[in-house]
């Protein structure tokens, strides 16, 4: 379970009044391959077939009530009520809900789930449909959690600890803050003493009637909706949910629901928070609005205005990281919904430390030029543009929709924004008719609609140090005064129509096809010793995965290069390509829908990158480029030095950041190659030597490998390799990595870091050693880390209370040399950290004389057919598999296939010895957190 606390940065939408061929305020329909209705209870279903996934279903239970809903002595308990949701019910009483599900393969986290936010409470599962039990289980339990959870006083005690545990892993320099800058943005509204997460007291003394009070109050059919969506008959599923849940008895007499308002205000509000634990500074501007719902073909079309205005602001916000000394690290402007009956337009500035009034003056100066001039001509045909490909991707993609996400498109509706759902075939029609017609002027009208001095609030966070000037109140206040006043300039749009490249290669023919029938792809060797993968699929209408590398890496490089060559992608992605910076480029490609991104890892260099179909070539061309004329701008490398800078320059006041270096140097055995990044250590990046790298790792075609994997035409697509990646020049290096002799710390080493003023600790245990690495004991470690997690959670956090979440976390590699690890981790209070430590221990020791159950291997072998018979449907799962067989087993596919013979074969004795071989209480690395002394 997880707690949903704010989300800032949410696309919203609203009415709109401009004209067009069709009758705006005609009512938006919703989609007929929805089944939605109100049972006489007041309970409303959404039923929608779909075989994406295959063999699943989704399944919510969403209630519209939140901690908003609480009385005083209940602040806490809508977050409590959803945790008991798991702890019994009627048909599922203590913990068999849980073991259930598990026994047929769902994971608790990704398939058995729910969160609690101010206005909302939702339940989720993910179920397989092999038998028909299964769903008829699965809406067993959402009709349990809808009017038949047990909140016994045993549970409820026994669950207060866990709950605690949550609070405690939110605490931090970012908690500090917001809940002393929440009340003011909030200004006098019940949500501001309503966080989800509550009260302390509350959560360790309530009574449990006062839990059960909430849920009589509030978990009734007529606030509560049934979504189900999945691989199953439409008709025959609606019926059963009617059947079902029509059971649920209306409440006579209910509580009166109220809807809480956000108080207005003539003034602007500032708040100004500080913490000494606090990374970078931070200026939030919000201008707060009325929730405005999307009911009619005028609002949708409002809505279509908000997305190219969002888009265009922060294109230009986005320039201004480019400089060479940027007035802020990163700049933003959105509007949408907030929470509650709030909408709001916002505009953030992350800065430097001693840039704060400069940071926030320059995305404000943006907003008064907009205001002022607007946006031009140009702008808007390259955004109209985008987004229009963007929603051709989309609909293009319409028959492969997951199922939840459907099945989240419906939950907002039932919800405060009531979010329509026409469907993609509309909401296509509709952006194909609404957007020729979009003026230039309606886009810029929105920004007086927005930008108000009724309702402005001005949020401050920073750190608190020497460093760091923080504006007071006062200063805030002119500094708006100022921006207000200031003779802004029109924003002149400079853009390029020459061609990405200027002249077109020769490229090379495939000489050599090879069919891999193991995995029904192809491989190509081209005349430049060039060798491409390509696997063609039909998961997606409209997806080309890509990922290219070869061997090397930072690791050919001396030590004195380590921080150049760590940074040397990050310098090439902000310079452009060719003979175009940055932001001509970006305008050039803004109607392309793909990616591409270089990187230099320790033992290789390569591109990941992705595309539509029709893009597919823009993306094979910057590639070329990448080969043949990189660029590397100084202005840039100069922009990411203050920007990494600035970051770094308080990293160490962070608990956690103190927490992870340790970890990691620890674990590198203080190797000098595997030091933290710091202020200190930037100095050493070198732009000269920047440049020497990256044109040296990608000027070779004949030491890559290229992968391609999704709806690709082969006849098509061959042509254009050839021509691309063909033309790319050929050295015939055949370079290896080194072997930089970083190896993890023989024996056992424990260490502590005291970091912090929370009562707040973290413990990571990690186990190591030399690995046979083949694909029965890859299966077999991951089938510990599935038991030993179940095993964990059961002990540690359901019966012992002392953690929110704990796992372990079981990982092999290949090279340098083959080696494993499992990792434990999980956070509790510091004077439990020894005690639970024994309890983790003792538990796999226990597995190591004993042995698991069969119950406990059968769980986890579900678990694993289970996923891989959802990874076997992505495209993603292919790349990664072809990829990774070309690096570690050089091309050879022989045992693939074979994953669900090696599960099937799995044993409590095979699994009992590899928790002796993999548990070594002589040879583990163990770094713990704790409050500063």
């Amino acid at each position: 379970m997880k707690l949903f606390w704010i989300t800032f940065l949410v696309l919203g939408t609203l009415f709109a009044t401009a004209q067009t061929n069709v009758d705006l305020k005609s009512s938006l329909p919703e989609d007929p391959a929805v089944s939605k209705g109100m049972l006489e209870n007041g309970l409303t279903y959404y039923v929608r077939a779909n075989s994406e996934p295959e063999n699943r279903a989704e399944l919510m239970l969403v209630l519209k009530a939140g901690s908003v809903d609480e009385d005083d002595d209940q602040q806490g308990l809508a977050h409590f009520g959803e945790h008991m949701a798991f702890n019994g019910t009627k048909n599922f009483p203590k913990h068999e809900l849980i073991n259930y599900f598990e026994s047929i393969g769902m994971e608790f986290g990704p398939e058995i789930n729910a969160y609690t936010s101010f206005d909302e409470t939702v339940y989720m599962l993910k179920v397989p449909l092999d038998q028909p039990e299964y769903m008829e289980k699965g809406l067993q339990v959402l009709y349990d959690w809808a009017c038949q959870i047990d909140d016994s006083d045993e549970e409820v005690n026994a669950e207060r600890g866990i709950i605690l545990e949550e609070e405690r892993m939110g605490r931090g320099a970012n908690d500090r803050m917001m809940k002393k800058w929440l009340p003011v943005f909030l200004h006098d509204s019940k949500y501001a003493v309503r966080l989800p997460i509550g009260k302390v007291d509350i959560i360790e003394n309530c009574a449990p009637e006062t839990l059960r009070r909430y849920r009589n109050d509030w978990y009734r059919p007529d606030l509560q909706a049934v979504i189900v969506v999945g691989d199953f008959d439409q008709n025959e599923m609606v019926e059963k949910v009617k059947e079902k849940f029509s059971a649920i008895p209306a409440r006579s007499n209910p509580r009166e629901k109220k809807y809480f308002e956000i108080p207005g205000h003539a003034e602007t509000l500032v708040s100004i928070n500080t913490d000494k634990e606090a990374q970078y500074p931070v200026a939030f501007v919000y201008y707060k609005h009325d929730l405005k719902k999307s009911k009619t073909l005028g609002d949708y079309r409002h809505s279509i205005l908000e997305k190219l205005y969002t888009a265009m602001i922060n294109s230009r916000l986005a320039e201004k990281t480019q400089q060479a000394d940027p007035p802020f690290l990163m700049g933003q402007s959105a509007y949408g919904h907030q929470f509650g009956p709030l909408s709001t337009y916002v505009s953030i500035a992350v800065t430097q430390g001693d840039k704060m009034e400069t940071g926030l003056k320059e995305v404000l100066l943006e907003n008064e030029r907009v205001k002022k001039f607007g946006f031009t001509e140009t702008e808007l045909e390259r955004q109209k543009s985008s987004l229009l490909n963007n929603m051709e991707k989309a609909y293009n993609e319409r028959n492969n929709t997951k199922s939840v996400s459907y099945a989240n498109e419906y939950k907002r509706n039932f919800l405060m924004t009531e979010e329509s759902f026409p469907g993609m075939e509309n909401e296509y029609a509709y952006f194909k008719e609404f957007m020729p017609g979009i003026s230039v002027d309606e886009v810029n009208a929105l920004a007086k609609e927005w930008i108000t001095k009724e309702n402005r609030v001005v949020v401050i966070t920073a750190p608190e140090n020497e460093k760091t000037k923080v504006p007071t109140e006062e200063e805030i206040r002119a500094l708006l005064d100022e921006v207000e006043n200031t003779e802004v300039e029109a924003y002149v749009d400079a853009v390029s129509d020459v061609p990405l490249i200027a002249d077109e290669p020769f490229g090379s023919k495939v000489n050599e096809e090879r069919s891999i029938e193991k995995v029904d792809a192809v491989e190509w060797k081209l005349a430049n010793g060039a060798t491409v993968v390509v696997k063609k699929t039909n998961f997606k209408e409209d997806e080309v995965l890509f990922n290219a590398w070869s061997l090397g890496g930072t690791s050919v490089y001396p030590k004195e290069n380590d921080v150049s060559a760590n940074l040397t992608t990050d310098v090439m992605s902000e310079s452009g390509i060719a003979r175009f910076d940055e932001i001509t480029l970006n305008k050039m490609l803004s109607d392309k829908v793909f990616g591409l991104n270089p990187y230099i890892s320790d033992l290789r260099e390569g591109f990941n990158g992705s595309s539509s179909v029709k893009d597919v070539e823009t993306l094979l061309q910057m590639l070329y480029l990448y080969f043949t004329e990189p660029r590397f701008d100084e202005v840039s490398y100069q922009s990411l030095m203050k920007q990494y800078a600035t970051v770094l320059e308080n990293k160490s006041a962070s608990p956690e950041a103190n927490f992870r270096d340790t970890l990691n140097v620890v674990l590198s055995n203080y190797n000098e190659r595997s030091k933290p990044m710091s202020v200190e250590r930037l100095a050493e990046a070198s732009f000269p030597e920047m440049k020497k790298i990256g044109k040296d790792r990608f000027k070779d075609a004949a030491d890559f490998k290229f992968f391609f994997v999704g709806n690709i035409d082969l006849a098509t697509f061959k042509p254009l390799v050839e021509k691309y990646i063909g033309g790319i020049p050929t050295l015939n290096r055949n370079e290896k990595w080194v072997d930089l002799g970083i190896r993890k710390p023989e024996g056992v080493v424990e260490k502590v870091v005291h970091k912090g003023q929370e009562e707040k600790g973290i413990q990571y245990i990690v186990f190591h050693g030399a690995f046979d690495y083949s694909g029965a004991n890859q299966v077999q470690l991951d089938a510990v880390g599935k038991i030993l997690s179940t095993r964990l959670l059961e002990v540690i956090r359901e019966d012992k209370g002392g953690v929110y979440s704990i796992g372990a976390y079981p990982s092999s590699s290949r090279f340098p040399q083959p080696e494993y690890t499992v990792a434990i981790s999980y956070g509790t209070s510091p004077d439990k950290l020894d005690e639970l430590k024994k309890a983790v221990f003792d538990i796999i020791k226990e597995y190591a004389e004993n042995g698991p159950t069969e119950d406990e291997l059968s769980k986890a072998k579900e678990k694993m057919h289970r996923e891989r018979e959802i990874q076997v449907r992505e495209n993603r799962f292919w790349l990664n598999n072809l990829s990774n067989t070309y690096y570690i087993k050089e091309g050879d596919f022989s045992e693939f296939g074979t994953f669900g013979q090696l599960v099937d074969k799995l044993t409590v004795e095979s699994t009992q010895k590899a928790f002796n071989d993999y548990f070594n209480f002589k040879n583990y690395v163990s770094v713990a957190l704790e409050p500063a002394e």
